[in-house]
């Protein structure tokens, strides 16, 4: 008898042969395979309707021919495999167990591509971006041409200047030139990296902002420091000891040794810094166990940096070989002249103001030295190159930062979604826990600005002046901050009077924001912080 099978796959109802009962069948419409299954048989009154037409040409159908014997399904799901598959591309279980294996079961269980595949897929996937995005290196090429260009003529300007105001302003001009090329390299890995996590190939347009690449430039900076410190506290300490003493290329290579951890970690912070919480990326004993699930991709990201950088590094070493000392006598020229300008300035004032007790400078009376401008044409043209090197491969390299992320996002840990902030009144805050006690703040702040303090006072000789200048910047900043704060909160809780005499005498205002800080936990933070860049700015300022 006859029995009707339906396919799923199209819904076309078609009846083959009772022999083909627990056979699979091909779909006569689209060909997708269709286990037979005998109908479910109820039992009826007896009636007088006619018998089957034994005529019916389906009686005459040879289920031989219509089974595809050639066909090989799988027995789990049905889907179509091929004559040498092992495991099932649509449902990956082992074809000839019917079972999935242990190694499919974790990869299903990761939710992403495994690891190993970034290896391979790098080297190829990177290449093809950057033939996508020609048009972006060479933006990265003139945007670090032109901003080294202006850094090294502010520098020229700052040695060649004697007076402070013009010294002042082309360092600022130096610093802020140079922050661009470091604050441009964060910008172009965490937007790389941002598209690849959103499985997107090709960037938007992206402009270049100076200044917001600047600031970039200094929170890169900040985070090397950052992460540096620990290692530097004695690789650092016993390099500059060295140093200090004569030993340069020892001092140089135990300085550089300190940077390695940093440079490891580096490309598993930035995932951290594309996403909305951040934390993860500045917090190190967090990234400490990222890096010791993902030391492998690390490493290879570290390797691929180094092998891709060689010709851009291989310039600036030709640099110091070929120009090293003739750049040195060429700015010591530079400083050695603006040291007699100064003394002869100095001299030229005193005479006209009759100044008697007028001491000579060292430099006074001196004949300038000769400056040779063509010692910087061949250092000019390797650095030039070497841009040119250093532009495709900063876009290679962010994005095998940018398969890293992906490949490895599960282990990332990476903080995609914000928290909900819930408002909590005062009276709410007050109630939930109390104000840190004073005694704990004071003694924080003093411990905190005392060290910081101190290790500012030790460093000062070895820093530049421009870099003393910009800290000692950001101490004052933080502090007229602080006294800010504790105004608003005088006119908040007491009266405008009381707020004008804070103006005036900052002890006052000094002296009741430590009186609100018994019960505000916020003061006591800001009086906190005061107290630390209090004494380091002025410790700061007792070594300057």
């Amino acid at each position: 008898m006859p029995i009707k099978v339906r396919c799923k796959e199209c819904n076309t109802t078609f009846s083959v042969r009772d022999e083909a009962e627990g056979k699979r069948v091909r779909c006569k419409e689209c060909g997708a395979p269709v286990k037979v299954t005998a109908a479910k048989t109820n039992k009826t009154r007896s009636s007088s309707s006619k018998p089957a037409d034994t005529d019916d040409f389906l009686a005459t159908l040879d289920i031989d021919k219509i089974e595809d014997k050639a066909a090989k399904i799988c027995p789990r799901c049905g889907y179509d495999v091929g004559e040498e598959d092992i495991e099932c591309a649509n449902c990956g279980v082992d074809l000839s167990t019917g079972r999935m294996s242990e190694a499919t079961r974790r990869k299903r269980r990761r939710k992403g591509p495994a690891i190993e595949d970034f290896y391979s897929k790098s080297w190829g996937d990177a290449s093809k971006f950057l033939g996508n995005h020609k048009g972006l290196a060479v933006k990265t090429f003139i945007y670090s041409a032109i901003a080294s260009t202006l850094f090294y003529c502010s520098v020229f300007m700052m040695m060649w200047c004697h007076r402070t105001p013009p010294r002042a302003f082309w360092g600022f001009i130096a610093f802020v030139s140079i922050m661009a090329i470091p604050g441009w390299i964060w910008f172009i890995q965490t937007e790389v990296v941002r598209y690849a996590l959103q499985k997107k190939d090709k960037l938007k347009r992206i402009n270049f902002d100076f200044f917001l690449c600047s600031a970039l430039g200094i929170k890169f900076i900040f985070w090397i420091i950052l992460f540096s410190l620990p290692a530097q506290a004695i690789l650092g300490s016993m390099g500059f000891y060295l140093i200090s003493n004569g030993s340069v290329p020892t001092g140089a290579i135990l300085i550089a040794i300190g940077f390695i951890p940093t440079f490891l970690m580096f490309p598993l912070a930035i995932p951290h810094m594309t996403v909305v919480d951040s934390t993860p990326g500045w917090l190190m004993h967090k990234l400490v166990k990222t890096f010791l699930k993902l030391f492998k991709p690390a490493f290879f990201w570290c390797f691929v940096f180094i092998v891709t950088t060689l010709p851009a590094l291989g310039c600036l070493a030709a640099v110091g070989v070929m120009s090293g000392n003739d750049l040195n006598t060429f700015f010591s020229n530079v400083r050695y002249n603006s040291s007699i300008a100064r003394d002869n300035g100095a001299k030229e004032y005193a005479e006209e103001n009759k100044i008697k007790d007028f001491v000579e400078g060292p430099f006074t009376g001196k004949t300038p030295a000769e400056l040779d401008p063509s010692v910087l044409i061949v250092p000019s043209i390797l650095w030039i190159v070497a841009c040119m090197f250093y532009a495709p491969t900063l876009i290679y390299n962010a994005r095998v930062n940018g398969l890293l992320a992906v490949h490895c996002k599960p282990d990332l840990n990476l903080i995609t979604k914000a928290d909900e902030v819930k408002y909590v009144s005062k009276a709410e805050r007050e109630k939930t826990g109390p104000a840190t006690a004073r005694w704990k703040l004071a003694t924080a702040g003093v411990g905190g600005g005392a060290g910081l303090g101190a290790a500012l006072y030790f460093l000062v000789p070895m820093m530049p002046e421009m870099l003393l200048y910009v800290l000692l910047g950001i101490n004052s900043l933080t502090i007229l901050g602080c006294f800010g704060t504790t105004l608003v909160k005088i006119n908040q809780r007491d009266s405008i009077g009381q707020c004008l005499l804070g103006l005036f005498i900052s002890l006052y205002a000094y002296v009741k924001g430590w009186a609100y800080a018994e019960d505000d936990k916020e003061m006591g933070n800001v009086m906190m912080t005061w107290t630390i860049f209090l004494i380091s700015g002025n410790l700061l300022y007792l070594g300057m």
